[in-house]
């Protein structure tokens, strides 16, 4: 459309400085299927209807030209789309649906409500998802069903598996015997790096290791880094880390304010190496 445009635009002395496009038909590209979900398919009746809803309405509601027949050439198109997918009679009912929707609509001046259902996806089982919408409808709750007949459950995740980042970890100073306990959600060595960076630029307020690095000239490197615990649950996250300072030293140990410290103490105490060494006051990244 742009290039015919911009080519009578240069054929033309007199061409108006203000228009509008009008499109009265559909284009499509030389390389469109015409495969869509099949008849015989495993798939719930809304999935397989859904490209014919979808092609009905743009049928009913496009400005077509009618001196180029293209609503008829688009209604063969799609009873032909229907035909090599195996249906037979259901296009035929769904544009009598979508007309006297249509039609239902454009007569009157009322609306329907708005629907305030609320919506449950189940995985669609034939034998036993056959006739619960109308149960589940009388008290308010909308079914959707999903397929399990994916590529993704037959091949799997083509990724690489992205190892838990919720954990606890440790670090020493290298010249004396304190310790830094804290929790990320990141990498370990992502957040030691941003440590170290700290001390490099002279940014030690950000950051407790950096500011005994800095005050007493000592020396953390990556060495001194370990991991203590893994955390899968990120609201835990504070518990464990209480707990963790706990076994370090008995100053300064349980956040008052984590209500998943009094069930996590109860886990084995003993599970990690105590030490009697102070920690630095950790803090949460």
């Amino acid at each position: 459309m742009s290039k015919f445009e911009t080519e009578v635009k240069e054929k033309f002395e007199y061409f108006p400085r203000v228009w509008f496009r009008y499109v009265d038909d559909i284009f499509a590209e030389k390389t469109a299927t015409i495969r869509y979900i099949p008849n015989d398919s495993h798939h719930h009746f809304q999935h397989k209807m859904a490209i014919f809803n979808f092609l009905f309405h743009r049928l009913l509601n496009f400005p077509f030209s009618k001196e180029r027949f293209e609503h008829e050439r688009e209604k063969k198109c799609i009873k032909n789309i229907a035909k090599n997918n195996g249906y037979s009679y259901t296009p035929y009912k769904l544009i009598r649906k979508h007309k006297f929707k249509r039609t239902l609509y454009n007569s009157t001046t009322f609306r329907r409500d708005t629907d305030n259902s609320k919506f449950v996806s189940l995985p669609y089982e034939p034998n036993f998802t056959f006739g619960l919408d109308k149960i589940f409808k009388n008290i308010n709750i909308s079914l959707v069903y999903n397929s399990k007949n994916e590529l993704q459950a037959l091949l799997g995740n083509p990724k690489d598996k992205i190892d838990n980042n919720e954990r606890i970890y440790e670090t020493s100073c290298k010249d004396c015997d304190q310790k830094y306990i804290g929790q990320t959600k990141r990498y370990i060595l992502t957040r030691f790096k941003e440590r170290m960076a700290y001390l490099k630029y002279g940014r030690t307020e950000k950051s407790c290791v950096a500011q005994h690095a800095f005050d007493n000239n000592h020396r953390i490197d990556i060495n001194n880094l370990k991991l203590i615990r893994n955390v899968t649950n990120s609201r835990q996250l504070d518990a464990f880390e209480s707990l963790e300072i706990i076994n370090m030293n008995k100053d300064n140990g349980p956040i008052p304010t984590s209500p998943l410290f009094a069930l996590i103490n109860n886990d084995s105490y003993g599970s990690v190496n105590r030490g009697n060494k102070f920690s630095i006051n950790s803090a949460s990244v």
